[in-house]
């Protein structure tokens, strides 16, 4: 299974890229992993946060391809433990699923029309994150899951 982190914003600064990159290159041992960086929609300064949401929603729709499992994150969908992460993954891949797609929306969220695509809404938690620090928080649970798979020492209960 291929596994996407899509974000809509900017790019990351320097010692968020480092991180990401670590957890990046021990992924790729698991698993097909990439991350695409959405740009934000050209005068989204003049947009109303509806129409930015919407805009941004066209382009993530457009970008998706009709067998793309889509796993958005957003403060509403459902917690999960790492195990419950890792059990995921595994029901995934078990599933036949070719491409996991995880979305993590604009400054204002992500359009009602792009969370009535994703099969699955999780939350990450009931605090805010930078975007930046969220790319780097959900590459680095990607793998400690990919851990639990395969009974690897690294996360600990």
């Amino acid at each position: 299974m291929k596994i996407q982190l899509w974000s809509i914003g900017k790019e990351n600064d320097a010692y968020i890229n480092e991180g990401i990159k670590i957890f990046q290159k021990r992924l790729q041992h698991y698993t097909d992993f990439d991350i695409k960086l959405i740009p934000t929609v050209k005068q989204a300064a003049s947009l109303s946060i509806p129409e930015l949401k919407k805009a941004e929603g066209k382009l993530v729709l457009d970008m998706l391809q009709p067998a793309d499992y889509l796993l958005a994150l957003d403060e509403r969908g459902k917690s999960m433990s790492t195990m419950q992460l890792a059990d995921f993954v595994r029901q995934r891949e078990n599933s036949g699923t070719r491409q996991l797609i995880v979305l993590i929306g604009g400054a204002f969220g992500i359009d009602a029309a792009v969370l009535q695509r994703a099969q699955t809404t999780m939350s990450l938690s009931a605090l805010t994150f930078p975007h930046q620090i969220v790319r780097l928080i959900v590459t680095e649970q990607l793998y400690r899951a990919y851990t639990v798979l395969n009974n690897e020492k690294y996360h600990h209960q």
